[in-house]
């Protein structure tokens, strides 16, 4: 799913038919689409932080034990594990900079991060679970407390906290239970 399909579902559900228009033969972002994409880098980063988190891992090489975070290819929110390369838990301890591990060596960190900013043409960071439609309940709800319509955006995030606790809890499976007689 790009930046643009999730714009452009919320300028639809805003009933925005002109800027779907727009969204679809634009190029680029402007005007009040550059303000859509603005509040969707804004909804992207708060379900990352906030509700599903992004995890990846990496493998530095450290002489001195210290992995700066300008070295991590994402920018880490929450440090997870701290390993070496044969898996075994490292102590660390975290500063401004980065991670301090006591040696050095081969070092294999797995973290939570906060996606980058996207661009029109971008992909979204998530799918499965987290869909366009529930983006763009977030992005209708930045887009209508940006504009000063203050109920519409208590509507519109109603229903992308709804969307999110529906795409957060797993499902049990139905069952039915025996039928016993007295």
């Amino acid at each position: 799913m790009k930046v643009k399909d999730v714009v452009a579902l919320a300028a639809a559900n805003l009933g925005r038919e002109d800027l779907v228009q727009e969204a679809y033969a634009a190029a680029s972002p402007a005007g009040e689409l550059l303000s859509l994409v603005r509040c969707y880098n804004l909804v992207e980063n708060e379900v990352a932080v906030d509700y599903v988190p992004l995890r990846k891992e990496e493998t530095f090489a450290s002489a001195d034990g210290g992995i700066a975070f300008v070295r991590f290819s994402c920018a880490p929110v929450e440090i997870l594990r701290v390993t070496d390369e044969a898996g075994n838990p490292l102590a660390y301890t975290l500063s401004a900079e980065g991670i301090c591990v006591q040696g050095g060596g081969t070092v294999r960190v797995q973290y939570n991060y906060s996606p980058a900013e996207k661009d029109w043409e971008d992909d979204c960071a998530f799918s499965g679970k987290i869909t366009a439609r529930l983006l763009s309940f977030g992005v209708a709800s930045e887009y209508c407390l940006s504009r000063g319509q203050f109920s519409e955006a208590a509507v519109w995030q109603k229903r992308y906290q709804d969307a999110l606790r529906a795409a957060d809890f797993p499902r049990r499976p139905l069952r039915m239970r025996s039928r016993r007689w007295v």
